[in-house]
């Protein structure tokens, strides 16, 4: 059973990602544990009253509260009852990530898009900011996105560490039986041809079928965002799946405003996960 944390500022986004939250909850059988973060610093001319907080306890309650109301309004699929966590925190990344290690979340799921004002506070650069910090990993909602059954997964790879990272995936796209396609542009350098061969070989011997090489030719001219999101067909695809990293061209692919082209206007769920370095 996983342990999801969803963040919520009760705005119709995040209210949207926990919409999708309970859907994925309800097909693995996870635990939610909802979390909002109670600003230290109050800006008091862009929070309605009824929003003002008096204690955590309070703010726990709202949250199982506003949980509730949602459900009944949108007939939410039978689940466990969720928990519910806050802390104060001016920084929103630097809140979800500590509420994700005090309740040893397994996975962060959370809405983008839209925001503005006091909303920035959870939504906007803030997914970014998470993604790049978060330990867990972090699958970030389009606004109008709806839960469909996940049977097709991009996962956009450098084909480094693919073993160990499918080792990550293959479980995930297990629980669903989905495809799992890998993504690769090929820019023909020294080691791509090496890597491909030996990425079609690991992948005939893995015991998962539904394992599916895809090579796409590396376009110099274009940026990798604007190839990865031409490459990607959003109605056959649930999930995008990419492994940040500190160093090599994923480092491009989630910086500055490339990162909000991938994660904040990607009309699919972008899951995002730490890469191991070497």
């Amino acid at each position: 059973m996983l342990t999801i944390l969803v963040p919520t500022d009760y705005s119709p986004e995040a209210k949207n990602a926990l919409r999708y939250a309970v859907e994925f909850a309800a097909q693995t059988g996870s635990e939610l544990v909802l979390y909002h973060a109670i600003p230290e610093v109050m800006p008091i001319s862009e929070i309605p009253y009824e929003n003002y907080y008096s204690d955590e306890l309070d703010e726990e309650n709202l949250l199982i509260e506003s949980f509730k109301n949602q459900a009944e309004l949108e007939n939410f699929p039978s689940i466990r009852s969720p928990r519910a966590v806050v802390n104060f925190s001016n920084r929103v990344d630097d809140g979800i990530c500590a509420a994700a290690d005090e309740v040893k979340a397994d996975l962060i799921i959370l809405g983008t898009h839209g925001a503005s004002g006091w909303k920035k506070y959870l939504l906007g650069s803030n997914a970014s900011n998470l993604i790049a910090r978060a330990k867990q990993p972090v699958i970030a909602i389009p606004s109008n996105y709806r839960f469909s059954p996940i049977y097709h997964i991009v996962y956009a790879s450098d084909l480094k560490n693919l073993d160990t990272e499918l080792n990550i995936l293959v479980p995930f796209s297990k629980v669903f039986q989905s495809v799992l396609e890998i993504f690769y542009f090929d820019y023909a350098g020294a080691e791509s041809e090496k890597m491909m061969l030996d990425a079609e070989k690991y992948i005939e011997a893995h015991q998962y079928r539904n394992i599916r090489l895809s090579i796409k030719k590396g376009i110099l001219e274009k940026s990798l965002d604007e190839q990865l999101a031409q490459a990607l067909n959003p109605g056959n695809t649930q999930i995008l799946a990419m492994f940040r990293s500190n160093h090599g061209w994923f480092d491009n692919l989630l910086t500055g405003s490339i990162s909000e082209k991938m994660v904040m206007k990607c009309s699919i769920p972008v899951m995002v996960l730490k890469k191991e370095e070497v």
